[in-house]
């Protein structure tokens, strides 16, 4: 996966296009930033030097951080992002935790970082994103409109 290109093949061949180009982000200021799971994409994530100085000026700052699916432990853990957090992640990546209290609920939130453990518990994943960004009554007013139960 190339950071200098707008679209990219996701897994599976599907093609995602994005915005911006990376490079374009290093200056701005985000509320979350959250990163999608699945490999090989979370080792392009976490080689990634402009995603991970991102991240870092996140994290340093207290503002939201995110990844689900193989992501918490090759990026986050890799880059020293979750030392003492309690997280989740893929179960098959579970191992990976080294300092990191790894957790086997569907999402888990420890602070400003939030994680979760895959395609199946993207859309908890996605709703705790809303609650953190806007509030639990914006979040169950989505979960209900979406009927989740």
């Amino acid at each position: 996966m190339a950071t200098d290109e707008l679209q990219v093949a996701a897994a599976h061949g599907v093609k995602v296009v994005a915005d911006t180009l990376i490079y374009d982000c290093i200056d701005k200021t985000y509320d979350l930033i959250a990163l999608p799971g699945g490999m090989p994409g979370a080792e392009h994530l976490r080689d990634s030097e402009e995603l991970i100085r991102l991240l870092k000026i996140q994290v340093q700052e207290g503002r939201l951080y995110a990844a689900i699916c193989a992501s918490p432990a090759v990026v986050f853990q890799h880059h020293g992002l979750i030392d003492t957090k309690k997280v989740t992640c893929y179960p098959s990546f579970l191992g990976q935790l080294v300092d990191a209290e790894s957790s086997d609920s569907d999402v888990v939130v420890d602070g400003n970082c939030i994680t979760s453990k895959g395609p199946g518990t993207a859309l908890k994943f996605s709703l705790k994103l809303v609650e953190a960004l806007y509030g639990k009554s914006k979040a169950d007013e989505l979960s209900n409109e979406m009927i989740v139960s």
